[in-house]
Protein backbone atom coordinates (compact mmCIF):
# COMPACT_ATOMS: atom_id res chain seq x y z
CA UNK A 1 0.00 0.00 0.00
CA UNK A 2 1.51 3.11 -0.89
CA UNK A 3 0.95 6.88 1.22
CA UNK A 4 -0.23 9.29 -0.45
CA UNK A 5 1.12 12.72 1.11
CA UNK A 6 -0.64 15.96 1.23
CA UNK A 7 0.88 18.27 -1.20
CA UNK A 8 0.23 21.60 -0.32
CA UNK A 9 -0.44 24.33 -3.01
CA UNK A 10 0.99 27.96 -2.40
CA UNK A 11 1.53 31.16 -4.14
CA UNK A 12 5.09 31.42 -5.89
CA UNK A 13 6.87 34.31 -6.75
CA UNK A 14 4.97 36.53 -8.74
CA UNK A 15 1.78 35.12 -7.70
CA UNK A 16 1.77 31.95 -9.73
CA UNK A 17 0.73 28.14 -8.14
CA UNK A 18 3.03 26.31 -6.79
CA UNK A 19 3.49 23.08 -5.08
CA UNK A 20 5.43 22.23 -2.20
CA UNK A 21 7.18 18.87 -1.72
CA UNK A 22 8.63 17.81 1.35
CA UNK A 23 11.80 16.56 -0.44
CA UNK A 24 12.40 19.69 -2.36
CA UNK A 25 11.47 18.41 -6.14
CA UNK A 26 9.02 20.17 -7.68
CA UNK A 27 6.09 18.39 -9.44
CA UNK A 28 6.95 20.25 -12.35
CA UNK A 29 9.78 18.82 -13.41
CA UNK A 30 10.55 17.20 -16.44
CA UNK A 31 11.16 13.40 -16.95
CA UNK A 32 14.31 12.11 -17.95
CA UNK A 33 15.05 12.49 -21.50
CA UNK A 34 15.03 9.00 -23.39
CA UNK A 35 12.79 7.32 -20.90
CA UNK A 36 9.10 7.03 -22.76
CA UNK A 37 9.51 7.24 -26.14
CA UNK A 38 8.35 10.50 -27.41
CA UNK A 39 6.33 11.12 -24.46
CA UNK A 40 9.83 12.33 -22.69
CA UNK A 41 8.80 15.64 -23.83
CA UNK A 42 6.51 16.41 -21.54
CA UNK A 43 6.55 17.97 -18.12
CA UNK A 44 5.48 15.67 -16.19
CA UNK A 45 5.14 11.28 -16.86
CA UNK A 46 2.41 10.18 -18.90
CA UNK A 47 2.71 6.76 -18.20
CA UNK A 48 -0.51 6.43 -17.00
CA UNK A 49 -2.76 8.14 -19.07
CA UNK A 50 -0.91 5.98 -21.97
CA UNK A 51 -2.21 2.67 -19.99
CA UNK A 52 -5.22 3.83 -19.59
CA UNK A 53 -5.88 5.41 -23.00
CA UNK A 54 -4.52 1.93 -24.12
CA UNK A 55 -6.51 0.04 -21.81
CA UNK A 56 -10.09 -1.75 -24.14
CA UNK A 57 -11.86 -0.86 -21.40
CA UNK A 58 -12.54 2.19 -21.56
CA UNK A 59 -15.64 3.00 -20.61
CA UNK A 60 -17.44 5.36 -24.18
CA UNK A 61 -19.36 8.64 -23.01
CA UNK A 62 -21.08 10.58 -25.21
CA UNK A 63 -20.65 14.50 -24.95
CA UNK A 64 -22.48 16.28 -22.46
CA UNK A 65 -21.85 13.06 -20.32
CA UNK A 66 -21.75 13.17 -16.06
CA UNK A 67 -19.32 11.24 -14.08
CA UNK A 68 -19.91 10.56 -10.72
CA UNK A 69 -16.12 10.58 -9.49
CA UNK A 70 -12.58 12.30 -10.95
CA UNK A 71 -10.20 9.20 -11.21
CA UNK A 72 -11.04 8.11 -14.55
CA UNK A 73 -10.56 8.53 -18.17
CA UNK A 74 -13.42 8.23 -21.01
CA UNK A 75 -13.28 7.81 -24.70
CA UNK A 76 -15.49 10.75 -25.19
CA UNK A 77 -17.87 10.95 -28.40
CA UNK A 78 -17.75 14.59 -29.80
CA UNK A 79 -19.75 16.38 -32.25
CA UNK A 80 -18.93 18.78 -35.41
CA UNK A 81 -18.07 22.12 -33.75
CA UNK A 82 -21.01 23.83 -35.18
CA UNK A 83 -23.67 22.00 -34.13
CA UNK A 84 -21.94 22.08 -29.88
CA UNK A 85 -23.36 24.16 -27.71
CA UNK A 86 -20.78 25.69 -25.21
CA UNK A 87 -21.48 26.49 -21.50
CA UNK A 88 -19.24 29.49 -22.56
CA UNK A 89 -17.21 29.99 -26.04
CA UNK A 90 -13.68 28.01 -25.62
CA UNK A 91 -10.89 30.69 -25.24
CA UNK A 92 -8.87 29.69 -28.48
CA UNK A 93 -11.92 29.64 -31.25
CA UNK A 94 -12.29 26.08 -32.36
CA UNK A 95 -12.34 25.62 -36.69
CA UNK A 96 -15.87 25.04 -37.71
CA UNK A 97 -15.10 21.63 -39.34
CA UNK A 98 -13.48 20.71 -35.97
CA UNK A 99 -15.42 18.53 -33.19
CA UNK A 100 -16.11 19.32 -29.69
CA UNK A 101 -18.03 18.45 -26.52
CA UNK A 102 -17.88 18.16 -22.60
CA UNK A 103 -17.83 15.90 -20.06
CA UNK A 104 -19.01 17.33 -16.39
CA UNK A 105 -18.24 15.36 -12.89
CA UNK A 106 -19.82 16.31 -9.17
CA UNK A 107 -16.87 17.91 -7.32
CA UNK A 108 -13.54 17.32 -6.39
CA UNK A 109 -13.39 15.45 -3.08
CA UNK A 110 -10.43 17.96 -1.69
CA UNK A 111 -8.58 21.17 -3.05
CA UNK A 112 -5.72 20.07 -4.68
CA UNK A 113 -3.83 20.03 -8.27
CA UNK A 114 -5.99 18.39 -10.74
CA UNK A 115 -4.85 16.89 -14.40
CA UNK A 116 -6.82 16.99 -17.14
CA UNK A 117 -4.88 14.83 -20.25
CA UNK A 118 -6.11 14.46 -23.87
CA UNK A 119 -5.69 11.96 -26.04
CA UNK A 120 -5.65 14.38 -29.23
CA UNK A 121 -5.32 17.93 -30.36
CA UNK A 122 -7.61 19.73 -28.45
CA UNK A 123 -8.29 22.79 -26.63
CA UNK A 124 -9.49 22.42 -22.93
CA UNK A 125 -11.55 24.60 -21.12
CA UNK A 126 -11.99 24.02 -17.28
CA UNK A 127 -15.07 25.77 -15.49
CA UNK A 128 -15.49 24.91 -11.25
CA UNK A 129 -18.91 25.91 -10.20
CA UNK A 130 -19.43 28.06 -12.92
CA UNK A 131 -16.00 29.80 -13.38
CA UNK A 132 -13.32 29.45 -16.19
CA UNK A 133 -10.20 28.25 -14.74
CA UNK A 134 -6.87 29.09 -16.06
CA UNK A 135 -4.73 26.28 -15.95
CA UNK A 136 -1.87 26.42 -13.15
CA UNK A 137 0.84 24.32 -15.97
CA UNK A 138 0.29 23.02 -19.35
CA UNK A 139 2.54 20.59 -21.22
CA UNK A 140 2.20 18.97 -24.78
CA UNK A 141 4.36 16.62 -27.09
CA UNK A 142 3.26 15.99 -30.85
CA UNK A 143 5.80 12.99 -30.80
CA UNK A 144 4.07 10.92 -28.11
CA UNK A 145 1.89 7.83 -28.60
CA UNK A 146 -1.51 8.16 -27.22
CA UNK A 147 -1.37 10.69 -25.21
CA UNK A 148 -1.40 15.06 -27.14
CA UNK A 149 -1.49 17.14 -24.24
CA UNK A 150 -2.22 17.63 -20.46
CA UNK A 151 -3.48 20.38 -18.38
CA UNK A 152 -3.55 20.77 -14.51
CA UNK A 153 -5.77 22.76 -12.95
CA UNK A 154 -6.24 24.19 -9.20
CA UNK A 155 -9.80 22.81 -8.04
CA UNK A 156 -11.56 23.51 -5.17
CA UNK A 157 -14.22 21.22 -3.62
CA UNK A 158 -17.43 22.60 -5.49
CA UNK A 159 -20.97 21.53 -6.86
CA UNK A 160 -19.57 20.85 -10.43
CA UNK A 161 -16.33 20.94 -12.86
CA UNK A 162 -17.19 20.95 -16.34
CA UNK A 163 -14.59 19.89 -19.13
CA UNK A 164 -14.84 21.37 -22.24
CA UNK A 165 -12.94 19.93 -25.48
CA UNK A 166 -12.95 21.71 -28.46
CA UNK A 167 -11.20 21.45 -32.01
CA UNK A 168 -10.54 18.14 -31.97
CA UNK A 169 -9.69 16.90 -35.71
CA UNK A 170 -11.17 14.06 -34.51
CA UNK A 171 -15.12 12.77 -33.54
CA UNK A 172 -14.13 10.88 -30.51
CA UNK A 173 -11.09 11.46 -28.04
CA UNK A 174 -9.77 10.09 -25.04
CA UNK A 175 -10.12 12.19 -22.11
CA UNK A 176 -7.90 11.39 -18.46
CA UNK A 177 -8.91 12.99 -15.09
CA UNK A 178 -7.15 12.39 -12.18
CA UNK A 179 -5.50 13.98 -8.93
CA UNK A 180 -1.61 15.46 -9.73
CA UNK A 181 0.79 13.77 -6.56
CA UNK A 182 4.40 14.70 -6.36
CA UNK A 183 6.21 12.47 -8.72
CA UNK A 184 9.20 10.62 -7.13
Amino acid sequence: MTSKLATPLALGLFGSLVMAHPTGVSAFEPTPPGTDGGCDAFAWPVTRERALFADRGIRHRPTGARLSRIDRAVALTLEPTRSVHFFLPPERKPAQDSYSGDVAFFGVPHPGLYQVTTSGDASIDVFENGMRLKPVVSSEAKGCDGVRKSERFALAPGDLVLVQVSGALEPSIKVAFQEVHAER
